[in-house]
């Protein structure tokens, strides 16, 4: 039986987590994963699907990890962590070393400055000038990823191979298609990309989602 349950989405960020946990060997063992509606508030699948998300997580978002002993983790910095943490294919250096830390930086990066400003991009309602600023914005926080983070044309984000950090920032690359967003602009981050989403395991994570996933 499974320490723990991840509730997600196929294609939001609580897909990082599935990607990250297919790697890790963990799925079925020490976490399941369910699927969520986070527009109707409905867990999808699993002995709950039909119930009410908000009765898992209040604030209706994904990715949610619910521990054990009843600990609501919410946030990709911690649950990509708990996901490290509990690996048997190793996702991320472990806790105590320097090399853990850079790999926390780099989650708290994602989260409150990549995925923090393209987010605004899904609003439907903003205006004209207000998407102008928050394109901008995003492209800033894109060549810098070009040109700092990626500069030396690194395959993986942290260290010499995948981790948490690699499924997260795929992830909210995927975007760009559907927020109009040009990874050409900056080669080195659409090279890491593509390089990321041509992984056998990354693809066999999306299948697996896919074929989770119930009739529309």
């Amino acid at each position: 039986m499974s320490s723990a349950t991840l509730y997600y989405t196929t294609t939001s960020c609580g897909a990082s987590n599935f990607i990250a946990a297919h790697r890790a060997g963990i799925l079925g063992s020490k976490l399941d994963a369910q699927q969520a509606d986070i527009r109707a508030h409905k867990i999808l699948t699993g002995p709950k699907a039909g119930s009410d998300f908000y009765a898992v997580n209040p604030k209706g978002n994904v990715p949610t990890i619910v521990l054990a002993d009843g600990t609501v983790l919410n946030e990709n910095a911690a649950t990509l962590q708990w996901i490290a943490d509990n690996a048997v294919t190793p996702v991320g250096a472990k806790n105590g070393t320097s090399e853990r830390y850079l790999l926390q930086s780099k989650l708290s990066w994602i989260s409150s400055e990549l995925h923090g400003t393209v987010g605004g991009l899904f609003n439907p309602t903003i205006s004209a000038e207000v998407r102008e600023y928050i394109t901008a914005k995003s492209y800033d926080k894109l060549k810098f990823l070009n040109d700092v983070e990626l500069a030396d044309g690194r395959k993986y984000f942290v260290g010499s191979g995948f981790t948490v950090a690699d499924s997260y920032l795929y992830i909210v690359l995927s975007w760009s298609p559907y927020i109009k967003l040009d990874l050409s602009k900056y080669p080195k981050v659409e090279a890491y990309f593509k390089n990321i989403a041509e992984l056998p395991f990354v693809k066999e994570a999306h299948a697996a989602m896919a074929k989770a996933s119930p009739p529309a």
